[in-house]
């Protein structure tokens, strides 16, 4: 039989539970440097390179010497270890590390009841009583000085406002879910833990009171190095969930901690040794602990229905994560080929498990994507009218199968939205945020169909809501940028576009959509500013230059920006409608949408609604829908900023 520990000196590294001791007491360690100990441990008194401690701690990734160092000091201080006086680990610079004490392996050990919080710090240098003076000084000074300010801030405010003003803090109730991490032997099951914690995101996202950061912000700073409580600090978590998977044959071992932030404490923690099929329950056990743990408003019996993964299928549910892996990946690199790879899991899901509904929906949406979007529909080359009846089908499958009557909510929206049925559609939308009003997503649909309805109120809130919400999780959505511009709230699309070029700079689809909302509102040279990060970026080369006609048109530069027009065409039907508007060229812009004023490709067509230059006059059955929904279109404005309209004389 395996040993279960490794025992040096006051350290004791429990294998199994995955959990460090030091002198009996339980010290928080994140997965990565707690595998790096392990190695380690595991060949005491030995040299380990970099290359071999990569090649164990994180099999299969191309990572810097930074991301080994961050764990070398994450362990150290965990061990209460000196780099310069080493008791436990030592470093060969340039090549590699030693654990320097012989380490003992046993089956069993005496181990301390698991609630003990764990050790925050376990040796403190001895510093000079000089230096101790010299702090005191600092901190009754600094208190004074705080003391002073707040004395006249406090003078200075209403009394209503001095009691309601605490110093900015997490959110009680927020929590980021860190990547898991994959220490299965092959390491070759990203996608298990990828598709697991983004499950476990999803399902917790649903709960109204809790507030769920981005995972997505969370993996970019991990990539760079930083701990799970860093990570947590830097994007204002009061909680951090992170995790570990081991899969090997038909066994999976997932272990789970919920930690809090400020001090290190573990909340809750939960090692699953189960086989395969047991994997739809560890995923439900996890979100429902959490959600309990942070004392969500939600009644036990609705909690147990919300985290309920919709399949008892294994097959289904892996097929169905691999899909949800492949959707991350694509929004981290942009690559329409794993939005290809997710859109085949979900179908492979679906079909496993006919009465999986949230694979259902996940296919649906992938056969009607929005025609309007930088990142359009995965199947563009397949009719229009397959690809409706595809989605129905899928829609309706969603909506019969469906036990969770919120969820149904936004999948009868979505079914009327395609079905022409846009009162509807927008009523339902508004009873299913009013139920998950933090689903930004539901709230990017929301902004959709508003303009259809021509709700510009509605439209001026879901942008407010997308910027709002997904700043919060440190995640600023570009739709948001978009959705004002659209809405022709131009001050508030400037400021957002700011905002979050701000926070994520090296975003070019946020670049992209700033870039339009300068020249919309007049900010020319602002806009200018952008080009070149723009022309740099991975973006399509049509959308590229659409940019560059706009700056064209904006500055009068009006035969640059019939000379780019030119090379737009190759580009989708929205960037070749977009390129004949800016141009000036109405009649194009209409003769181009003209093929979809059919009762097929109407849905397709409804889409560019969004758009307030377009003019619903001139596609009769269009107008005869929305006359039949009720809806008096907005009337449409000559693009602002854009190039004159031609007569048929100047074409």
């Amino acid at each position: 039989m395996t040993e279960r520990y490794l025992i040096a000196g006051s350290l004791c590294l429990d294998m199994q539970d995955e959990r460090l001791l030091v002198d009996g007491t339980p010290v928080r360690l994140g997965g990565r440097a707690l595998a790096f100990l392990r190695v380690l441990m595991e060949r005491p008194q030995v040299l380990l390179t970099k290359d071999e401690l990569f090649a164990r701690v994180w099999p299969g990734l191309t990572l810097s010497d930074a991301v080994l160092t961050t764990a070398v000091k994450e362990v150290r201080q965990a061990i209460g270890d000196r780099a310069r006086q080493p008791t436990y680990i030592e470093t060969a610079h340039g090549r590699g590390y030693r654990f320097l004490l012989p380490v003992e392996r046993r089956d069993t050990v005496e181990t301390p009841d698991p609630v003990k919080e764990p050790r925050a710090a376990l040796r403190l240098p001895r510093i000079d009583w000089r230096v101790w003076a010299g702090v005191a000084a600092g901190v009754v000074a600094v208190a004074l000085v705080v003391w002073f300010i707040s004395a006249r801030v406090d003078r200075g405010a209403p009394p209503a406002q001095r009691a309601a003003a605490p110093a900015t803090s997490a959110h009680a109730k927020s929590i980021v879910v860190l990547p898991f991490e994959d220490f299965s032997p092959d390491g070759e099951e990203r996608w298990f833990a990828d598709g697991l914690a983004e499950e476990v995101q999803t399902t917790l996202a649903r709960a109204p009171d809790l507030r769920v950061l981005s995972r997505t912000s969370a993996a970019d700073l991990r990539r760079d190095g930083a701990s799970g409580q860093e990570v947590a600090k830097q994007m204002g978590a009061a909680q951090f969930l992170e995790g570990t998977v081991r899969r090997s044959g038909d066994r999976v071992r997932v272990t789970a901690k919920l930690i809090r932030t400020g001090d290190g404490f573990e909340i809750w923690s939960q090692s699953y040794d189960r086989d395969m099929s047991d994997v739809i329950s560890i995923q439900e056990d996890i979100a429902f602990q959490i959600a309990s743990a942070l004392k969500t408003v939600m009644d036990p019996s609705r909690l147990r229905v919300m985290v309920a993964a919709g399949t008892r299928s294994v097959e289904a549910y892996e097929a169905y994560l691999r899909g949800l892996s492949f959707d991350q990946r694509q929004l981290e690199a942009g690559d329409l080929a794993y939005a290809e790879e997710a859109a085949e899991a979900y179908e492979r899901a679906r079909t496993l498990d006919p009465n999986f509904a949230a694979a259902h929906w996940k296919s649906a949406r992938t056969w009607f994507g929005n025609e309007t979007r930088v990142d359009a529909s995965t199947r563009a080359d397949t009719p229009a009218s397959v690809r409706l009846t595809r989605y129905l089908e899928r829609a309706d499958a969603a909506i019969a199968t469906s036990r969770d009557d919120t969820e149904k909510l936004k999948y009868q929206a979505g079914r009327a939205s395609m079905t022409m049925q846009i009162r509807e559609a927008h009523r339902l939308m508004a009873r299913y945020l009013a139920a998950r009003p933090r689903d930004i997503d539901a709230w990017e649909e929301m902004a959709d169909l508003s303009a259809y309805a021509a709700e510009v109120g509605w439209m001026r809130r879901a942008a407010e809501r997308i910027h709002t919400l997904s700043v919060e999780e440190g995640n600023p959505r570009s739709r948001a940028i978009t959705v004002s511009v659209m809405s022709m709230d131009l001050d508030a699309a400037v400021l957002r576009a700011r905002e979050q070029l701000r926070l994520r700079p090296d975003r070019a689809l946020t670049q992209y959509q700033a870039h339009r909302a300068f020249i919309w509102s007049g900010n020319v040279a602002e806009a200018r500013a952008l080009l070149p990060r723009i022309a740099a970026s991975q973006l399509p080369p049509p959308t590229r230059l659409l940019a560059e006609m706009r700056q064209a048109c904006a500055e009068g530069r009006v035969n640059d920006a019939l000379a780019l027009r030119s090379r737009v065409e190759d580009g989708t039907l929205s960037n070749q409608w977009l390129s004949a508007q800016v141009s000036g060229d109405m009649a194009e812009a209409t003769a181009i949408l003209k093929p979809l004023d059919t009762p097929d490709r109407l849905p397709s067509l409804m889409q560019f609604m969004i758009n307030p230059t377009f003019d619903v006059r001139a596609y009769p059955l269009l107008a005869g829908e929305l006359n039949r929904n009720g809806i008096v279109p907005r009337t449409p404005i000559p693009v602002p900023h854009g190039c004159p309209v031609q007569t048929t004389a100047s074409r």
